[in-house]
């Protein structure tokens, strides 16, 4: 029981560390990149730029993403997951409150500099909140809605969202401004490609003593099915069981701990599965 609750304990400072980070990251690329650098945005977040701009400044960008993101976290809430959503939901307060904290002064003069250096700090921001269990709103609950739905890319997704709102800017503030947002969105889109690969599916291949148990576990542990076939070592002419499932890589660290607390002798070989046909029911965000 103490391992457990030690284990919920470490999970938890992660999950608000992370968000934490992610908030500060936002606000700063925001701040000190994209408003000090004349560079907008995609997606809501682009959109709220844009009214602020045209205002003056009268309707501040915190105040906008708060109102917008109210019934987009009520499509996340019953479509992507609650947890999720909940933890989304304190990364956008916290985000629009570090919105208010920041300055923004110019760190870098060079335009294309602004963009390459807010694009980095941005993805970085919305990884950390992904890999949290979170995202950082907007049009990024559409996207992840997507995502879930159809097993892609939630990153492309971003891209494709954020790009349409950049071309309705080059409309009202130039082509260059929307050319260096373009730019700066396409890098935190890979940012996100590279580092949240939920989406993803891998093979997990497990020869073991212990067939049963462990199958009856991944089985308990998640929606996935689970083969099970008997095998036989050729060295030790010893009965074995190989076990067959696919999995989303997410879940690879929490049933590697599952196979190894039941045997810890298991042989567990992970590949990538590049095509993927038939039922394969993925996981809510939780």
């Amino acid at each position: 029981m103490n391992v457990i609750k030690k284990k919920n304990t470490k999970k938890w400072i992660k999950i608000c560390t992370f968000i934490l980070l992610s908030a500060l990251l936002q606000a700063f690329a925001l701040n000190c990149f994209y408003t000090s650098g004349g560079l907008l945005s995609g997606g809501f977040t682009g959109v709220g730029l844009m009214i602020s701009k045209f205002t003056n400044g009268h309707f501040p960008l915190s105040i906008f993403l708060l109102v917008i993101n109210i019934p987009l976290a009520i499509l996340g809430y019953f479509n992507i997951g609650k947890l999720f959503t909940i933890l989304s939901f304190i990364n956008i307060v916290l985000s629009s409150f570090f919105l208010n904290i920041f300055p923004t002064d110019v760190l870098v003069h060079d335009v294309l500099l602004n963009a390459i250096c807010g694009g980095v700090f941005f993805g970085l921001g919305i990884s950390l909140a992904l890999e949290a269990g979170a995202c950082t709103g907007g049009t990024d609950f559409i996207a992840l809605y997507i995502s879930v739905k159809k097993q892609v890319s939630a990153g492309t997704y971003m891209l494709i969202l954020n790009g349409i709102v950049i071309l309705i800017s080059a409309y009202f503030f130039g082509v260059d401004i929307a050319i260096y947002t373009l730019i700066a969105t396409f890098i935190s889109s890979q940012v996100v490609d590279r580092i949240h690969v939920r989406y993803e599916r891998v093979t997990m291949a497990i020869i073991t003593d212990k067939g049963p148990l462990i199958s009856q576990a991944l089985i308990n542990n998640g929606v996935h099915g689970v083969t099970i076939m008997p095998a036989k070592g050729a060295y030790t002419n010893d009965d074995k069981s190989f076990i067959y499932t696919v999995i989303s890589t997410y879940e690879v660290a929490g049933n590697k701990e599952i196979i190894f607390d039941i045997d810890p002798h298991a042989f567990v070989n992970i590949t990538s599965s590049q095509k993927l046909f038939g039922n394969f029911i993925a996981n809510k965000y939780e």
